[in-house]
């Protein structure tokens, strides 16, 4: 009978602890879904730029890389990169993330936005017309110049360059175009000269750089330049890169870049800023005409702070789960990693005191009365031998009576003793002090 209700009591020990278990599964579970996002959304919104435009396809291919982890990417074209940073400061818009040209968007202190990096250049082309060949903007003075519309980060960039060429207005004219309705005006010839960013394999910079009678600047100024305007970089077209065989072009050609960021709203899922920065190593990792295989993407000339996600991926790269798990349970078991730890933290120190909290909790319930057994040792002491005994034994009676019932752990069972025997070590004063050896003689 013994040994089957101790069997009883493990296995109900048992089912506690099982219970406990579970109970602090769904708690941290809920926990993860509650506050820390476990699972990532399935929408982003990506803000690109001119139609025709660099940022127009980056935005495609992140799209399709995207797709392979069932996020829909939805582009949202503008005129540029001042109005991407607008609409990315702007919380009543859904843009969550966005291409930048160098410090075009400078990001304000306090801002919910960072910064992903530098993704790749988009070096500034400057197409004309005619017979005469140009190698610095001071010789477009008195042309009718192509600049990009108003937000967008050519037109910045343009006026900040052409003023520090002394080319700052009439007889100059500045046109706010489109980037397609630039490279229609001069092949028309209703514009002398067009500046426009661009990567150096996009459809409208192939266009000018196969059209009959159009030239592409080459900048004899260009490392002065990159001095003057330290956010752009002085880059360079290597002579014959178009097409080896035909020796396409048939020099050097020096150009000015921005480097091209990609900027996130602070609060975007953990996830998603993992999957962007994945698909910018498939997309931006490789060599183009003016950068090296690896050259990108990186950390450098980045003014604007840096999300502490991507500081870790080009330190140490991704969390290894997402080499090993399908995504949905990569980021559920890393989000809930964050719980434990930050658990942990709590729970910790919480353990080392436990003992101490255990100790004192049972304790608390017979040292006071110490505290009694004392004050009444004194009184005995103090007042033999004209106090009155019965009050004594009846107040030493009645402690005994309260030890007996105090309910505590087996562990403190043999201080409840001790204390017993300190009561019957004072009964004993007691007895010695009304009742002297001489009396009984």
């Amino acid at each position: 009978m013994g040994r089957q209700k101790i069997r009883q009591l493990t296995l109900s020990a048992w089912s506690v602890t099982i219970l406990v278990i579970l109970l602090v599964v769904i708690f941290l579970s809920w926990m993860g879904y509650r506050f820390l996002q476990p699972f990532p959304p399935k929408t982003l919104v990506l803000a690109t730029g001119m139609e025709g435009g660099s940022y127009g396809a980056f935005g495609e291919l992140y799209r399709q890389v995207l797709a392979r982890y069932g996020i829909h990417v939805v582009l949202r074209p503008t005129s540029g990169a001042v109005e991407n940073m607008r609409l990315l400061g702007d919380k009543r818009q859904a843009v969550q993330a966005g291409f930048v040209q160098g410090t075009v968007g400078a990001i304000d202190e306090g801002s919910n936005l960072v910064s992903l990096g530098g993704m790749a250049y988009t070096p500034l082309w400057i197409f004309y017309g005619g017979k005469d060949t140009y190698d610095d903007l001071t010789q477009l003075k008195g042309k009718r110049i192509a600049i990009g519309p108003e937000g967008s980060g050519v037109r910045k960039y343009a006026l900040q360059l052409l003023k520090a060429a002394g080319v700052t207005g009439p007889p100059a004219e500045f046109r706010d175009l489109s980037y397609a309705e630039a490279n229609r005006a001069l092949l028309d010839g209703r514009v002398d000269a067009i500046m426009i960013f661009g990567a150096p394999d996009s459809l409208l910079v192939s266009e000018l750089l196969h059209a009959k009678d159009i030239k592409l600047m080459s900048m004899s100024q260009a490392e002065a330049y990159s001095r003057l305007f330290p956010d752009l970089s002085h880059v360079v077209l290597p002579r014959g890169i178009i097409d080896p065989g035909r020796r396409d072009p048939p020099a050097d050609i020096h150009l000015l870049s921005p480097t091209t960021n990609l900027i996130v709203r602070k609060d975007l899922h953990p996830a998603l800023v993992y999957l962007l920065l994945k698909a910018s190593v498939e997309i931006h990792g490789g060599a183009t005409w003016v950068s090296k295989a690896g050259e990108f993407p990186n950390l450098t000339k980045q003014d604007d702070p840096i999300s502490e996600q991507a500081q870790r991926f080009y330190r140490s790269g991704g969390s290894w789960l997402y080499a090993y798990l399908p995504f949905w349970a990569a980021t559920f078991v890393d989000r809930l990693t964050l719980i434990l730890i930050s658990l942990g933290m709590i729970i910790v120190p919480l353990i080392g005191i436990a003992p101490w909290v255990y100790s004192w909790r049972n304790r608390s319930r017979y040292y006071p009365m110490y505290r009694e057994l004392r004050k009444l040792e004194r009184e005995i002491l103090e007042n033999r031998p004209t106090g009155n005994i019965a009050d004594y034994v009846a107040r030493l009676d009645r402690m005994e009576d309260a030890v007996s019932r105090i309910r505590t752990s087996v562990a403190f069972y043999d201080e409840l003793y001790i204390l017993k025997e300190h009561i019957r070590t004072v009964r004993g004063k007691l007895d010695a002090s009304f009742h002297p050896p001489s009396e009984n003689r």
